[in-house]
């Protein structure tokens, strides 16, 4: 009992002298609250949809989609529409097109007879039915069903029975798809994200306790050059890392992968930069973590800020407005949504906008790095 005591003396006066691990104990537990509290709390709003109305009535003046529309636009926030004046079927097609190149999560269409179908139907002059096209962007479930939500909500709203109207909705991508193969996608970029994060803020710490950073830091050469000295083996070690988590991915978990070899080309070239991400972050911190004890206390922070902000496990419409600028600074965030783009739509490799802030990422934050290096006193 009495060593029990001795070595529980010996931890805690080890924890109070260190002010900068009882600052960390202290500030984490709170981000991670807030983190936490923001991303769970929020509901799905604001999703893009466009709507071609190609009504034309002949019947009654005016077109019956009015209702519909208005309830869309003013009386639900979980869609924000825009539609499209004097439009043409050829709009239609064209914002197809915009669903699949992700400029919006859904278009709608009325067709041409929309209304004086159902004003016949009203006046027994007609037995047709109409219904009304959806096409929706579904590499996210959460956001295709709220657009189905909306919709199901204005047509209650607007009619109140169907009348003989009815939804065909066509998805965009492969229905057969299952939750754990639309997750996927986003997972793999964190999970070599998080083991790159923790391999380079435990290496540096380890480093600098056995004095060869130091050295390092002592001899001619630029900060940058070792901070790059540093990126190049632990970069080997992410793209052995990515390897395995994609054979798994694939051949484990049946998770497919469209568009041949330029996809795998992609796959590799965004896993590698989120990968170097993770290891500057890692570099960066590790400037202000002495000890292992004080890296630890990071891990959570990052790991539920990068979860829960980058579009991983919540879709960013359910983050309050003014998290989302934190959210477009995260590197995940974009190498998240590259990944949906490659694996589920199929798009192969391209140099897409999202690659360019994740170098920016990298080079930022290895110039900041280098810059807070500096050799234990």
């Amino acid at each position: 009992m009495r060593m029990t005591w001795l070595v529980a003396k010996r931890v805690s006066k080890f924890i109070l002298r260190d002010f900068r691990l009882i600052a960390l104990m202290l500030v984490v537990p709170i981000v991670m609250s807030l983190i936490i509290g923001y991303g769970f709390s929020g509901e799905i709003k604001n999703v893009e949809v466009v709507i071609v109305n190609l009504d034309n009535p002949t019947l009654v003046p005016l077109s019956a989609t009015n209702n519909l529309t208005n309830y869309l636009k003013t009386k639900t926030d979980l869609v924000a529409v825009t539609e499209i004046s004097f439009p043409t079927l050829e709009d239609w097609n064209e914002s197809k097109q915009a669903v699949l190149d992700g400029d919006y999560k859904g278009a709608i269409l009325f067709p041409e007879n929309f209304t004086d179908t159902l004003f016949g139907r009203l006046l027994n002059i007609s037995s047709g039915e109409t219904s009304i096209e959806v096409y929706l962007d579904n590499s996210n479930p959460q956001i295709s069903s709220s657009v189905i939500k909306a919709l199901s909500e204005g047509f209650q709203f607007a009619f109140g029975s169907n009348m003989g109207l009815s939804i065909v909705t066509e998805f965009a991508f492969d229905e057969g798809l299952s939750q754990l193969q639309y997750m996927m996608p986003s997972i793999l970029p964190f999970a070599v994200f998080f083991m790159s994060f923790i391999l380079s803020i435990i290496s540096l710490i380890s480093e600098r306790k056995a004095g060869t950073l130091d050295l390092l830091l002592l001899s001619p050469y630029r900060k940058v050059n070792i901070m790059l000295g540093y990126l190049i083996p632990l970069s080997v070690v992410s793209i052995i890392q990515a390897s395995i988590l994609i054979i798994l991915t694939i051949f484990a978990f049946n998770v497919p992968v469209l568009g041949g070899a330029g996809a795998y080309f992609a796959i590799y070239f965004m896993l590698l930069l989120q990968g170097m991400c993770g290891m500057v972050l890692g570099f960066l911190l590790s400037t202000f973590a002495k000890t292992e004890l004080q890296a630890i206390q990071f891990i959570p922070m990052v790991t539920f800020t990068m979860l829960l902000l980058s579009g991983i496990l919540v879709p960013l419409e359910t983050l309050p407005k003014w998290l989302l600028p934190i959210s477009y600074m995260l590197p995940l965030t974009y190498g998240a949504e590259y990944m949906r783009t490659v694996m589920i739509e199929g798009t192969g490799f391209l140099w897409h906008w999202h690659i360019a802030p994740v170098i920016g990422f990298i080079i930022l934050l290895l110039l900041f790095s280098s810059l807070t290096l500096r050799e234990s006193k």
